[in-house]
């Protein structure tokens, strides 16, 4: 009976460890948070243009017909580039204000440049409305928070050395 509750209880002592372990990687990891919420925003960014060339652009361009591809193929390279404002407002709905509240960065409060802020599409052959690559750029000052942790882990390496 004895040995019964010491196996017990070393088991549960196990996983109360393991558990505690856990939440604290999950807890004092800062780049869990930021880097899960600046991949969302990019998803966010690649869907918003995604809608934007196939249900807008592209439209606007169908009436060229034969010279459609012509006129794609000069931006293959050098891209269309659509900022997070835009983007937020092409249907013309009233709800830009509430898409631009969703891009911001919850550590530092800061909002996204609605300017620099972009998607860039770049049309790829045979032209049609499916064909397209994706590049998003965000600034919401993910860099900046990445730039410091970097700094201040140098600064330590450095004090560390001396």
């Amino acid at each position: 009976m004895k040995n019964l509750n010491k196996k017990t209880l070393i088991i549960i002592a196990s996983i109360l460890v393991v558990v505690l372990v856990v939440l604290t990687v999950f807890i004092l990891n800062p780049f869990a948070k930021s880097a899960s919420q600046e991949e969302d925003m990019k998803k966010k960014l690649e869907t918003m243009g995604a809608e934007f060339y196939e249900d807008f652009y592209y439209k606007q361009i169908d009436s060229l017909g034969e010279e459609k591809a012509d006129f794609l193929k000069k931006y293959e390279t050098l891209g269309i580039k659509v900022d997070l404002g835009n983007l937020s407002r092409y249907k013309g709905q009233n709800d830009s204000e509430e898409i631009l509240k969703e891009f911001v960065n919850k550590e530092t409060n800061k909002a996204c440049d609605k300017n620099k802020t972009q998607v860039i599409i770049y049309p790829q052959s045979p032209y049609d409305k499916k064909s397209y690559k994706l590049e998003v750029k965000l600034e919401c000052g993910f860099e900046t928070e990445k730039e410091n942790e970097e700094n201040n882990e140098t600064k330590n390496n450095e004090n560390k050395e001396q």
